[in-house]
């Protein structure tokens, strides 16, 4: 196979050593250095473009010349996600992730609404643009010690823990007047402790336990440590559920479990961090790659077998061959001009040649 990979930064050493392993050539496009283009065609004919630096003109991408995309959009995701978009839904481009779900797991709010509504645990949440009844918020989440957050962050950043009334409306009313919106969730007695688990289609293939340091956070980065876990059959259909809730075949799930054992889903991140590839030595990318692989032999199977259904009068029509000038034509009239003349012969076009 042949990948796109839509990275923000450099492409990871451990994702490369997972693609060249297993015999799959890549290309790297960053989403600033792409343009998207939205034909008027009712047939298709979209498009896409890399504008990198190094070129003197756009350069279209075609799309026949690869079999997936890996995203791992950092920085400037919202067009990152568009891009994304772009490729999986008007490029037929096969993603373990969709746009919608890194823009849902980006956001904290509407992954615990996700969660909630396909009936995934998770801690008591509030969210108000104008928290002007504090004590009516804190109670509904359990009271003080209570944690704030704000919408996007990670690795433990824009998180922090409320301990007694002066803070919890000092903070509210800085927040609320520097219109910065923030939800409060109940507080888990966890002893700093959370876990991690990596989820790729229908199997979590690595856990991490997370501890803190001097913190209620666990998170690696802001100090903590962390070691491999084996988590129970309960516990990695919860991680599997809470991926696919936010419409993500790769994702990384984090659950905490109570004083009672009992586990709450607390994030899902759609661009997980590789600190746990050092951690337990488990390259997840690996099995993100088989996946890919395995998804595209599917994909495959059901081409041809539609392909060999398909009445002879409904056939579509494969051009093959290149004439001088031909892409230029294509590009300025698109499918569209042959429409009139091959719908007198009953032969459909194609749905998005791209």
């Amino acid at each position: 196979m042949n990948i796109l990979l839509l990275a923000s930064g450099n492409p990871s050493p451990s994702l490369i050593k997972a693609l060249e392993a297993a015999g799959h050539t890549w290309e790297h496009y960053r989403p600033h250095e792409l343009y998207l283009y939205v034909s008027e065609s009712e047939s298709g004919y979209d498009r896409i473009y890399s504008a990198s630096p190094d070129l003197t003109e756009p350069k279209r991408l075609k799309m026949k010349d690869f079999d997936a995309v890996i995203s791992r959009i950092g920085r400037g995701l919202e067009f990152g996600a568009a891009i994304l978009q772009h490729l999986t839904e008007n490029l037929n481009l096969y993603c373990a992730q969709t746009a919608d779900g890194l823009l849902t797991a980006q956001n904290k709010m509407k992954t615990t609404q996700r969660l909630s509504a396909k009936g995934l645990r998770v801690p008591r949440t509030v969210f108000a643009k104008n928290p002007i009844h504090a004590d009516f918020l804190i109670n509904k989440i359990g009271g003080l010690p209570a944690i704030a957050k704000l919408l996007s962050g990670s690795q433990g950043t824009g998180v922090m823990i409320l301990n007694d009334a002066v803070q919890t409306n000092t903070s509210l009313e800085s927040f609320y007047k520097e219109e910065i919106d923030l939800l409060l969730q109940g507080y888990i007695e966890a002893n700093a402790t959370d876990i991690r688990a990596i989820v790729v289609g229908d199997e979590v293939v690595v856990a991490m336990e997370r501890s803190g340091k001097k913190d209620f956070r666990a998170n690696i980065s802001q100090g903590g440590s962390g070691r491999k876990v084996e988590l129970s059959e309960s516990d990695k259909q919860i991680c599997i559920q809470a991926a696919k809730a936010c419409r993500l075949e790769f994702a990384g799930v984090d659950i905490m479990k109570d004083a009672n054992g009992t586990s709450y889903v607390i994030e899902v991140n759609g661009n997980p961090g590789e600190k746990i590839i050092q951690i337990t030595g488990v390259n997840f990318f690996e099995s993100l790659v088989s996946h890919i692989g395995k998804q595209k032999g599917l994909t495959k199977k059901k081409d041809t077998a539609n392909a060999e259904s398909v009445p002879a009068q409904s056939a579509t029509v494969e051009v093959t061959g290149k004439m001088e000038g031909e892409e230029e034509f294509m590009d300025t009239y698109g499918w569209g001009f042959f429409e009139p003349i091959l719908s007198k012969f009953g032969v459909s076009l194609p749905t998005n040649k791209s």
